[in-house]
């Protein structure tokens, strides 16, 4: 096996690592365009940028779905931190405090925290329950926070609280958006709902800026009804100007969540996750791959049949996001199956 430049891939069946957010729109079509590829994984956790209906079905396509969790995750928990310690910290630069009379108690009883007032028994709600959501909702917990998970479809016998119902969640103290960007997710954070939301509410996004409505939003934190920290926007970055740059109770970074020792690196480990699920041949039957060239070709040597095979049916976009990690339905690993065993044959590169 070789790497090469997407510019020396042969014209099809090869395999394209791809960083979106490295390539402008115009550059990204290029690429994509250059060659038939037979899987395209993405060293990013989302996929939005590209259209389902648009994508070649037999083209499979992965994206970097676990790797960057624990900074997610991180980043996540210190803005929520940080927006509950806001009106100060108890350590100080130097401890200014008097010395105590002799039969003075350790701690006083009007000890300051400094204003903070920490996570235990505070209200958050973790929007999406992927790997980021996972990850944070268990870290929350076991510092005392009372979560919930916001999911389309709640799942029975979990040990989070758990809703389909907007306004039950945003009714809290702090909602953390770790959806997809799809067209369902979409401004599901619109006016109406922001409008709605607890007073004082904390919104961190680490995912897409599109499925909160920022105008909404920015109007809202302008008001000193919500605060937000905000790791997207639209456009990023802001134009010189924009209101949530200058708000005090907006905090923004610029699209690094993601970032930490070894994240630049770190989706090789989902691309290799992807890559041995692909050439384990135990994988076949679930994935309704046949060594062939093509659905339906014919022994080498043997005589066309009468009547045309029929083509295989397409796999079932459930059952193949249950054996590929990271597919984006509901692209096909057919033809990448394929591709992976060709290059694990001697002599094929």
């Amino acid at each position: 096996m070789e790497l090469r430049p997407w510019q020396e891939a042969p014209e099809r069946d090869g395999v394209l690592l791809m960083a979106p957010h490295e390539l402008s729109a115009g550059r990204r079509a290029e690429v994509l365009r250059s060659a038939r590829w037979s899987w395209v994984h993405l060293t990013s956790a989302g996929a939005d940028f590209i259209d389902p209906a648009e994508w070649p079905a037999d083209t499979l396509l992965t994206r970097s779905w676990r790797c960057y969790a624990a900074p997610l995750a991180e980043y996540a928990l210190h803005a929520v931190l940080t927006h509950e310690w806001r009106r100060g910290t108890p350590w100080q630069e130097r401890d200014t405090r008097s010395a105590p009379a002799p039969d003075a108690p350790p701690v006083p009883a009007g000890a300051s925290t400094g204003g903070g007032t920490g996570l235990w028994g505070a209200e958050v709600t973790v929007a999406g329950w992927g790997a980021v959501g996972q990850r944070l909702a268990t870290v929350l917990d076991a510092l005392g926070a009372r979560v919930t998970v916001l999911r389309r479809s709640p799942e029975p016998g979990s040990s989070f609280r758990q809703t389909s119902d907007l306004g039950r969640a945003l009714d809290a103290d702090h909602l953390v958006v770790a959806l997809p960007l799809t067209a369902g997710t979409r401004h599901l954070f619109d006016r109406a709902a922001l409008g709605g939301a607890r007073p004082g509410l904390h919104l961190v996004n680490v995912s897409r800026a599109a499925i909160v409505d920022q105008d909404a939003l920015t109007e809202l934190c302008a008001a000193g009804r919500l605060f937000a920290t905000l790791d997207v926007t639209d456009p990023e970055p802001l134009p010189t100007g924009h209101p949530l740059r200058s708000l005090p109770t907006v905090r923004l970074s610029p699209h690094v969540a993601w970032r930490s020792r070894d994240s630049d690196a770190a989706f090789a480990d989902d691309f290799a996750t992807i890559w041995a699920t692909l050439a384990d041949p135990d994988s076949s039957a679930a994935l309704d791959i046949s060594d062939a060239s093509a659905p339906g070709a014919p022994t080498p040597g043997a005589p066309a049949p009468a009547v045309p095979a029929p083509s295989a049916p397409a796999p079932d976009a459930r059952a193949l996001d249950s054996v590929i990690p990271g597919v984006v339905p509901p692209t096909s690993g057919r033809r990448a199956r394929a591709a992976v065993r060709a290059l694990l044959t001697p002599g094929r590169s």
